[in-house]
């Protein structure tokens, strides 16, 4: 989603930072004495955007995963921009860039921020390479994530790019092709790691700056507090400028906007740790006059605690406002289905029950009470009937992010490989761009086709060599994404009955799966015929990887359950772990040529 919704990120972290931080320097200059250099620096720390208040309340409140990820995504990119500009403009400001033109500006832009995605993407490639040789090292893993981290920076600033640039690069990464790099046992460690360590860095930040500013800035200036509420009311209609000059660009790529959206968008544009960061290190240098430090380190908190508090406390009321705290109609259809298939099953769990001995007084009527009937009060009622177009691209768009957990819950049991998790879950993220579509899926089809190569190459030995490796590991590739795929189809129709809006497009979707497997099948056939000690070689290679996988999560079990003690699970799952990694050095391969 986030690649899909890319073009809008960047016009929004890039050209609309830039019209905020010129309409901010310009804000700022008519309420201060300020140097044109000293209010463009001002205007590039105060438009960085940290709006995780406002995402944490769409999470809760809405289902708007589009509108999350604009508005998450646009904090995380131009932070990056914010920094770069920041920098650029920090130089003029302290006499070491004697002047500032355009041109200039625009070609160090270009030159900090791609120096800076090359490294990140280099120094990523490398880690996660050396990460893919790793199987549930938890301790080394992290550790390397965070090296990863330091050197990215360190690197990226000592030949005067980006390091949050080059950082977003990082992350990215790791984000995609790490996600079957990292050992799946250690994925969730990984994510809540960093999410408890930005949120320390997050608390550390505002805490300094409380202190500096309780220590060093004279708050009872009553003209100073007039200028930040001045400021913060221009702050806001700068938002809602830069937002509105690019909403008819905003409406014609990635997935448009609606008008609701951009309101949001707006009024969620909250400031937060960069802007204090930023604010902070000027506050140090002793190089820039002490009046103006002040001013900035305090002008910048005071807007970063009213975008919290004003606009982030009523962003609910906003949303409502707005009704965008509601589900679309369609999900709320979807929302219902689930409620009465959880209360069907409630009352099986029940009847189960009543047959134990410690329930034999209960009835099953009386048991049957405590299930909340998920109609009650008229719940079932739909304000906004939705249209039939939405229920049947809302239901195909569930059964495909169905299937796309399905391949990850795969690779995470170990049916399926890394390479093949990869490719499935991207073709299920091409399926969902624009109206989603079980089937037929074109990016799929060179996989199940068996490749040919020139009779007179057959030959000659070292070329020989060559295309057997090559049709070794794009038959084994292509195997195990059908044995996925098929997998995956079959668990889609297991959930078609409870998520069903009606039997005509039920029809379609089985129809659809049908394609779907009936393709794979056909090429695993051909591979059985034309290739059978391959298939076999790639059957026993599948079967061992589900027994090892399997196997230690019996040990895990005897573990938890006091059976073992931790050293003698541990004993048995480092064997485990080594032939683990045996097998992936293994090469079954066979004559196929």
């Amino acid at each position: 989603l986030f690649f899909r919704i890319a073009p809008q990120i960047i016009l929004l972290a890039i050209i609309g930072l830039i019209i905020s931080m010129v309409l901010s320097a310009l804000a700022i200059q008519w309420l201060l004495p300020w140097g044109f250099g000293v209010a463009l620096l001002f205007g590039a720390l105060v438009s960085a955007t940290d709006p995780v208040a406002v995402v944490a309340l769409l999470k809760e409140k809405s289902s708007r995963k589009r509108l999350e990820t604009l508005i998450e995504g646009e904090s995380l990119l131009n932070d990056g921009t914010a920094i770069v500009f920041f920098s650029i403009f920090y130089g003029f400001v302290l006499g070491t860039t004697t002047e500032v033109h355009a041109l200039p500006v625009i070609g160090k832009f270009i030159w900090v921020v791609s120096t800076g995605l090359l490294i990140g993407a280099g120094i990523g490639w490398m880690v996660l390479w050396i990460i893919g040789k790793l199987i549930n090292q938890p301790l080394i893993e992290i550790s390397l994530s965070i090296g990863a981290a330091y050197l990215t920076f360190i690197t990226a600033e000592s030949i005067h790019a980006s390091g949050v640039v080059a950082l977003v690069a990082l992350a990215l990464l790791f984000s995609t092709i790490g996600r079957i790099r990292i050992s799946p046992e250690v994925t969730h460690f990984l994510h809540q790691f960093w999410e408890m360590m930005a949120y320390v860095a997050n608390t550390l930040i505002f805490l300094i700056v409380g202190i500096v500013i309780v220590l060093q800035i004279n708050l009872g200036s009553p003209r100073l507090w007039l200028i930040l509420a001045v400021l913060y009311v221009l702050l806001t209609l700068i938002r809602f400028i830069s937002v509105l000059l690019l909403m008819p660009i905003l409406g014609r790529i990635g997935i448009g906007i609606t008008r609701e959206k951009g309101i949001v968008l707006v009024w969620g544009g909250l400031r937060g740790a960069v802007s204090l960061s930023l604010a902070l290190s000027i506050a140090r240098d002793t190089a820039i006059p002490v009046d103006i430090r002040d001013q900035i380190l305090f002008l910048a908190a005071g807007i970063v605690v009213l975008t919290i508090v004003i606009n982030g406390s009523t962003m609910e009321w906003l949303l409502h406002l707005l009704k965008l705290d509601r589900l679309p109609p369609a999900k709320e259809l979807s929302v219902q289905k689930a409620k009465e298939s959880l209360s069907l099953q409630l009352n099986e769990f029940l009847r189960q029950k009543v047959r134990k001995p410690f329930f034999d007084k209960l009835e099953t009527d009386s048991l049957g009470r405590l299930i909340e009937d998920p109609c009650k009060d008229g719940s079932c009622s739909l304000d906004r009937p939705p249209l039939q177009e939405d229920i049947d691209v809302a239901f195909m768009r569930r059964l495909l992010e169905i299937e796309r957990s399905d391949y990850w819950r795969q690779f995470e049991e170990g049916c399926i490989g890394r390479k093949a998790a990869f490719k499935l879950s991207r073709s299920v993220e091409q399926a969902l761009d624009n109206r989603p579509e079980i089937a037929p899926r074109p990016e799929l089809d060179h996989i199940f086709t068996v490749p040919s190569c020139p009779g007179l190459l057959h030959h000659i030995p070292i070329i020989r060599k060559f295309i057997e490796e090559w049709l070794f590991s794009r038959l084994s590739l292509g195997y195990d994404i059908a044995r996925g795929f098929i997998e995956a189809q079959e668990e889609m129709r297991r959930h078609i009955d409870k998520l069903c809006p009606n039997p005509e497009i039920c029809r379609r979707v089985e129809e659809m799966i049908d394609l779907n497997c009936s393709q794979a099948l056909d090429f695993t056939r051909y591979l059985g015929k034309k290739h059978g000690p391959l298939v076999k070689n790639l059957q026993i290679q599948s079967t061992r990887r589900l027994l090892l996988n399997h196997e230690r999560y019996l040990v895990w079990k005897m573990q938890r359950d006091g059976v073992l003690e931790e050293a003698e699970a541990q004993h048995l799952i480092n064997e485990i772990e080594d032939q683990m990694m045996r097998m992936r050095k293994w090469k079954g391969r066979e004559d196929v040529v």
